[in-house]
């Protein structure tokens, strides 16, 4: 095996180890099933193809909102609204002041007979927001760092938590400094250089070792 080959192969593990960790934050952010006033629902804030895996919202980003059939919202005719709020550390909040109400939806949304429901193009922003919403620092906080994770507001009043409503995932949202959302991810905390590069230095060496170890034993073979 060529040292360019061991390379490759030792970058592709950092890799997979790198999605692995960022599919356990998803996996373990929120109880899957959850139907139940109050609960998350994992998936819910839906990033539209194409984006980059593993890597923030991008502030402007447009994603669908996609809620399955639930007992919060099932058999009720009252409209749905959707707003973005602060979760820092991902703890679903408790007050309303977290949620910022100048993100609600552009459109009514209704729920389907079994509280289902699918709303395209919703836009999730860095918070607080000067460009699109002429917002000044002070409000509710959301970024692409665990102190100001995010997380949307899904139901029928958000200044009154008490009635029905059901949470996304925690998710994150990169500044770009035009909202404009080229750069469109999953939502997931990005990995840093700081930790990979090691990381994939440290497998590069050992990979090293392993083949002038095997030339070595060869030659006095």
């Amino acid at each position: 095996m060529s040292l360019r080959i061991a390379a490759r192969r030792v970058v592709a593990s950092v890799a997979a180890t790198a999605a692995a960790g960022t599919l356990a934050l998803v996996a373990f952010s929120a109880p899957a099933g959850a139907t139940a006033s109050g609960d998350i629902v994992p998936g819910a804030a839906s990033p539209i193809a194409p984006y980059t895996a593993g890597t923030p919202f991008d502030s402007g980003q447009n994603i669908n909102i996609v809620v399955p059939a639930n007992t919060a919202f099932a058999g009720s005719h009252l409209a749905i609204n959707v707003v973005e709020c602060a979760a820092p550390n991902g703890v679903v909040p408790t007050q309303s002041s977290a949620c910022d109400g100048l993100t609600i939806q552009g459109n009514t949304i209704l729920p389907n007979a079994d509280g289902s429901f699918t709303y395209p193009g919703y836009t999730v922003y860095a918070l607080p927001n000067s460009i699109s919403l002429g917002e000044v620092p002070g409000g509710p906080n959301c970024g692409s760092t665990s102190a100001t994770e995010c997380i949307l507001y899904i139901g029928q009043n958000y200044n009154d938590f008490t009635a029905p409503h059901l949470w996304s995932q925690p998710f994150f949202v990169k500044a770009n400094g035009n909202d404009l959302g080229l750069n469109p991810g999953d939502g997931t905390p990005e990995v840093p250089l700081a930790i990979i590069l090691p990381l994939a230095a440290m497998g590069l060496l050992g990979a090293a070792v392993v083949i002038r170890r095997r030339r070595a034993a060869t030659h006095t073979a």
